[in-house]
């Protein structure tokens, strides 16, 4: 759908009440991985608890799970189980070592189809005054806004139907891009959820590109993640 003309406040209005609602999700996954020359494919389950935790758990053959990634609002965890080894690690300490601004709601969000503000848990109707917003198109907006503690320019690029179509995320200083596409939107209950993510990360001296597929869908079960 061809984007409308609309004031900024109205424009950050329409995104929020279109984003996709949850309180808890779970879904097979199909992951791709390459770079360079290499490349990994493999089963893999998905499982989100809203602003609690997240988990991704990799079963290359027969549904055995060889490697976790676990994450919640303090801490990441990530468990090799061919190895016998894992990494604890806090949220805090990650972000001083690694310029990548990166935290729970930034991946929750990404992961979700949300747009987000950088350092803050929460989106209201307020905070499009952190943003500023162009047309890049007659097909698309672009609202972009900085982090003012790391520098991270961040941009969320939102469709004719006001839908997030892709999110990117640039430190200037290392210069570390994270692009993330979002494609196939297929209506689940009363939300609209994007079946296909394609992630391109790019570094001085590494490029990677990662393949999302979701299948078997479900929202809002009770289950607990540890």
């Amino acid at each position: 759908t061809p984007i409308e003309n609309k004031l900024s406040e109205d424009l950050f209005v329409d995104i929020i009440n279109n984003q996709f609602d949850y309180t808890s999700l779970s879904s097979k996954l199909n992951l791709n991985l390459s770079s360079g020359k290499k490349s990994l494919s493999s089963k893999s389950n998905i499982k989100i608890i809203k602003d609690k935790a997240i988990q991704l758990s990799v079963q290359p053959l027969f549904g055995v799970e060889m490697l976790r990634l676990y994450m919640d609002t303090d801490t990441l965890v990530i468990l090799d189980r061919m190895n016998k080894r894992y990494v604890k690690e806090s949220i805090k300490d990650i972000k001083e070592v690694y310029p990548v601004g990166f935290d729970f709601t930034t991946l929750q969000s990404l992961l979700t189809n949300r747009v987000f503000v950088s350092g803050n848990r929460r989106v209201s109707q307020n905070d499009f005054k952190n943003f500023t917003i162009n047309n890049i198109s007659d097909q698309y907006y672009l609202i972009r806004s900085t982090d003012k503690k790391s520098g991270i320019e961040y941009s969320f690029a939102i469709n004719g139907n006001d839908h997030l179509a892709g999110t990117f995320l640039r430190e200037p200083r290392e210069n570390y891009e994270l692009e993330w596409a979002y494609d196939e939107f297929i209506k689940s209950s009363q939300s609209v959820f994007p079946h296909k993510m394609n992630l391109s990360i790019d570094s001085p001296d590494k490029k990677a590109n990662v393949r999302l597929e979701f299948s078997g869908l479900n929202l809002n079960d009770n289950f607990d993640l540890r």
